[in-house]
């Protein structure tokens, strides 16, 4: 070998094994998939956006036949038809658009006083007669009782010879008492009316020097009673006021220690009573409720 010259080497390896050519087919497959998918997710959507009407509507345009009378109808087979103006047809959608654009403006303008009233009668009637329904699946006739009142829906729980709300000095509501307020709670948050709870005793007196008095048995039992209908689902934004009226308001005035005496009332209110409150106290610190028939007008 010359000095200075160069020896070039040659290194032979094993074949590998190739592996398939990875041409992105599983892409395409998958895009369909996804598209195929997107599809159905809308046909469904569609399906339950639109009623029944709509879409028998939409299947005939799909056929090209009419559903008011059954017959074949094509737009551009008949030439005189792209002669002259086509006949407007009043499809079913658009009469819904036109009933909703209706509905809207009816619900922008101010509803009058006379409706207000009928319809919040209306609902305290409903109301009413879904209370009544529990009261007599559960036999609680003897111990709820209703009364229309001009304020709304009077609700009287009480005492009676089977059964007591309360043990005597406590305001520990009693498992049947607890059960019937559990199953009235949720009734109450069908309309959008205010609620007031008011606890009422007897007129039995403690002792002059004792710390607690039918003023403070009355609140708590008020408080009772809305702590049992919120556990039952009572919305928290319904209740109004919950009031201690101690014996000032006995129900049987010639028998002061009666059981009739003892008892909570749930004011059910109509629109103009709460309005009526609002301005004794104001929303929020602040008087700005005006009278019903005023805001209406």
């Amino acid at each position: 070998m010359k000095k200075g010259s160069h020896t070039t080497i040659i290194k032979r390896g094993g074949k590998k094994a190739h592996h398939g050519v990875h041409t992105g087919a599983w892409k395409v497959a998958f895009a369909d998939f996804t598209l195929a998918m997107m599809a159905l997710f809308m046909v469904l959507w569609i399906v339950g956006a639109v009623s029944k009407e709509e879409r028998q509507e939409i299947v005939a345009n799909l056929n090209g036949t009419s559903i008011f009378d059954g017959t074949v109808f094509s737009p551009i087979s008949d030439p005189a038809a792209i002669a002259g103006p086509a006949p407007i047809m009043t499809s079913l959608p658009v009469q819904a658009a036109e009933a909703n654009e209706s509905a809207e403006q009816e619900a922008s303008q101010p509803e009058s006083l006379e409706n207000v009233l009928s319809r919040s009668d209306r609902e305290l009637n409903e109301l009413g007669e879904a209370i009544a329904r529990i009261t007599a699946e559960l036999n609680a006739q003897g111990n709820l009782s209703l009364e229309k009142v001009p304020q709304g829906l009077r609700i009287l729980l009480q005492d009676d010879d089977d059964r007591v709300m309360f043990e005597r000095g406590s305001a520990q509501m009693t498992p049947f008492f607890t059960r019937l307020l559990s199953e009235l709670a949720p009734v109450f948050n069908r309309i959008d009316n205010k609620v007031i709870i008011n606890g009422h005793t007897d007129a039995a007196n403690y002792r002059d020097n004792a710390g607690y008095n039918n003023w403070n048995l009355s609140g708590d039992r008020a408080l009772a009673a809305r702590t049992v209908l919120a556990k039952g689902g009572l919305e928290a934004k319904r209740v109004l006021q919950v009031n201690a009226m101690a014996d000032r308001m006995l129900l049987d005035p010639k028998n002061p220690l009666s059981a009739r005496n003892r008892r909570i009332e749930i004011m059910v209110l109509t629109q103009s009573a709460s309005d009526t409150l609002y301005q004794f106290y104001g929303r929020n610190g602040v008087k700005v409720v005006k009278p019903i028939a005023e805001r209406l007008q």
